[in-house]
């Protein structure tokens, strides 16, 4: 069972790919509702091109497979399904029409044409959408269980063959053409899999702070530039551990790294959905609040503020921390945020530390931000 901290790490390392993953996941969506159509054309093209020699399969299978493509699309674009469960369905849809195809084809089409039909070339789109589909370790699971299935299903099909004396040497040879190819396939799929995992692995070592597991400053510098360019508002909260050298002096560095991911773990219990903390240097930390004014900025700071004043760290004992709050404005560049927000924790520095200073947008501090009661320590 994971900790507490270990579960509070999980969530901030999601919540860096959070933007990267709603482009992605729009994108995605686009695409599907493009392709979605598209598909269903096709099934009903295949059928109408052999309508006069249609097997009983795809008599069935192509209608169903394009009603399944078009009802999923229909409920995507009314936003009723999520676009990645609609293509995880879309995708099983048509891997289980491919093997059945691939199953029945032995039973005419490979006697009187000595070869496996067309249909085969389709398999290797199957194996590439299985990454778009899911993701890359379960996509691997996946490739290869279609793989061994199509194993099973030819090597069967080759058996009766030869027990009925039908088998010859060009079944034999597409077959084991098709196989090969599926095998290469679904190997290079692999290997770009865990090519992908271990970017992934990389991109988020990049983008979190080791000592706290909390996204860094350059995680944090990114999505609060993404806002900007989208004219999100937002608030951030810059918040400094007060007298920390003095817990390094007297206590040690190792008591010290205790101290900080411990502020971690405590400040952002009090974050939801998109809002996160990232280390931003030191002993400084930030909070990003997406969609919040300052004054929701201030009252979410007070009540960390007093949560960490209540806290008691091992060996040291109690703490506080200096809050500076400041909000987005229209016309200004993050550094100008920044500074702004800056000010304000250093005007709480200056004011008897231990409280919440918010700035106004001019850079001034707020009136609604008179020195608030600081805790005796």
């Amino acid at each position: 069972m994971k900790s507490h901290s270990s579960v509070s790490s999980d969530k901030k390392t999601a919540g860096t790919e959070i933007m990267t993953a709603q482009a992605l996941n729009s994108m995605l969506r686009m695409v599907f509702l493009c392709l979605g159509p598209i598909g269903a054309l096709a099934c009903i093209a295949a059928l109408a091109s052999q309508w006069s020699e249609v097997d009983a399969l795809d008599r069935v299978a192509l209608p169903l497979l394009a009603v399944i493509l078009l009802v999923v699309t229909g409920v995507v674009a009314f936003n009723l399904l999520s676009v990645t469960l609609a293509t995880r369905i879309s995708f099983v849809a048509t891997a289980v029409y491919f093997l059945l195809g691939l199953d029945r084809q032995f039973f005419w089409f490979v006697l009187h044409h000595q070869m496996l039909s067309e249909s085969s070339y389709w398999f290797a789109v199957l194996y590439a959408t299985a990454f778009v589909a899911f993701r890359a370790d379960r996509a691997i699971q996946v490739c290869a269980a279609i793989f061994v299935i199509s194993l099973l299903i030819c090597l069967s099909h080759l058996w009766t063959l030869k027990m009925g004396g039908l088998l010859t040497y060009r079944i034999v040879a597409s077959v084991v053409q098709f196989l090969i190819a599926s095998m290469t396939l679904v190997l290079v799929q692999v290997a770009v899999g865990r090519l992908r995992q271990q970017l992934d692995q990389v991109r988020a070592v990049a983008f979190l702070d080791v000592l706290t597991g909390l996204p860094n400053r350059l995680s944090a510098q990114q999505q609060l530039e993404g806002m900007m360019r989208t004219g999100r508002k937002f608030s951030v909260v810059m918040l400094d551990i007060d007298h920390f050298k003095q817990v390094n002096d007297t206590y040690g560095h190792q008591t010290g790294d205790m101290v900080l991911r411990e502020t971690g773990r405590v400040v952002s219990r009090h974050l939801h959905g998109e809002q996160f903390m990232a280390r931003w240097g030191g002993e400084e930390f930030m909070l990003v609040l997406p969609d919040v004014h300052k004054q929701g900025g201030k009252a979410l700071a007070e009540t960390a503020r007093q949560d960490l004043y209540q806290h008691v760290f091992d060996q040291v004992g109690g703490l506080t921390a200096s809050f500076g709050v400041a909000e987005c404005v229209i016309g200004e560049d993050l550094n100008d945020v920044m500074r702004r927000a800056d000010a304000a924790l250093y005007a709480a520095k200056r004011q008897g530390r231990n409280g919440v200073r918010v700035a106004m947008d001019d850079g001034r501090l707020t009136r609604l931000d008179l020195p608030a009661q600081v805790d005796q320590e």
